[in-house]
């Protein structure tokens, strides 16, 4: 009887071992499922119907051209499908949740690194894996442009170039997210989700830094444009800005004697920076009052002179502006 009792004892042992062990894999697929009846009212509060066009859950420096299809491919040596879409960005890179959502679990598994896993509306799960930090507890409700984590190259990706791996589940079927992001951000939007970003990341002022870093161009098309920019995020720029190229864009006006406005104000910080002669150190006593007047045009001239643009007349079109932003 003992022994018979000591085999059934080690049996026993075994079989509780086994399960959990494997419970953390079990528990993944529910949460996936959206079934535990923690969140339950939280999920009831998103819209019944799926958002059918999502847009790009990396905040900067993806557009639609940047991503390509590879759901469905060979993975493992073709012993199974990618059930994901793979979105390449820098290490680091801000991800924010397409669509209001509720966190349902955040973990690290062998393949999947650091990831997390919504609930979504119309009954859909999303998951983001591989990623750097993960910057959301489970429980937690999210608005569209909630910062989700950061990229990274965590699990199976670890030594490969930093991606977001981005899947859309129903009833645990996989999806292919890439006929569903659509959707390219405007400029005014990206820039209200990022004062929310920076106060989610875990280090705000290493954030700005990396945004700054990395994101220039849309950072400097925005304050063209008026966009006021968050505060850690604008007392940054122009110290880059002036030291570091930047990326074209697009011209998007033409200044001379009269114009005024918020593109004339960063032009005139600009050469104040580049100090380049006695009319920008004029410049800099008058201050970037946007408005242009004859001291900015003095200072225009000295640019294009130092710079070999023709015609040196002080007139600030196209040909100018795209100069100063590519070769600072």
């Amino acid at each position: 009887m003992k022994n018979i009792f000591s085999k059934t004892t080690s049996l026993t042992i075994l079989a509780l071992f086994l399960f959990a062990t494997t419970f953390p894999v079990f528990a993944h697929a529910q949460f996936r499922n959206r079934d535990d009846s923690r969140y339950s009212s939280k999920i009831k509060k998103l819209d019944e119907d799926e958002v059918e066009d999502l847009p790009i859950p990396i905040l900067f420096g993806v557009t639609l051209k940047n991503i390509w299809p590879n759901f469905g491919d060979p993975r493992g040596g073709g012993t199974r499908s990618h059930e994901g879409l793979d979105i390449m960005a820098p290490e680091g890179a801000p991800i924010i949740s397409p669509t209001e959502a509720v966190v349902l679990r955040t973990g690290s598994g062998e393949g999947s690194g650091k990831y997390v896993t919504t609930a979504n509306p119309g009954g859909e799960t999303f998951t983001y894996m591989h990623l750097s930090e993960i910057s959301v507890k489970a429980g937690e409700e999210l608005d569209r442009g909630d910062l989700v984590g950061l990229v990274g190259n965590t699990g199976n990706a670890s030594g490969g170039a930093a991606h977001l791996h981005f899947e859309i589940r129903e009833n645990r079927k996989p999806f292919d997210p890439f006929e569903r992001i659509t959707l390219e951000l405007p400029l005014k939007e990206k820039i209200n989700y990022l004062e929310g970003v920076l106060q989610d990341a875990d280090d705000e002022d290493e954030m700005a830094d990396f945004i700054v870093a990395n994101y220039k161009s849309e950072l400097w098309q925005a304050k063209v444009a008026g966009i006021k920019l968050p505060f850690d995020i604008d007392k940054k720029l122009p110290l880059v800005g002036a030291t570091t190229p930047v990326a074209p864009i697009l011209p998007v006006g033409e200044l001379t004697v009269g114009s005024t406005g918020p593109l004339v104000s960063l032009i005139q910080n600009f050469l104040i920076l580049k100090d380049l002669g006695p009319a920008a150190r004029a410049l800099k006593a008058a201050g970037a009052t946007g408005y242009f007047g004859s001291v900015t045009k003095n200072a225009v001239i000295e640019y294009q002179k130092e710079y070999g643009i023709k015609p040196a007349d002080g007139y600030f079109g196209s040909k100018t502006l795209m100069h100063l932003l590519t070769n600072q």
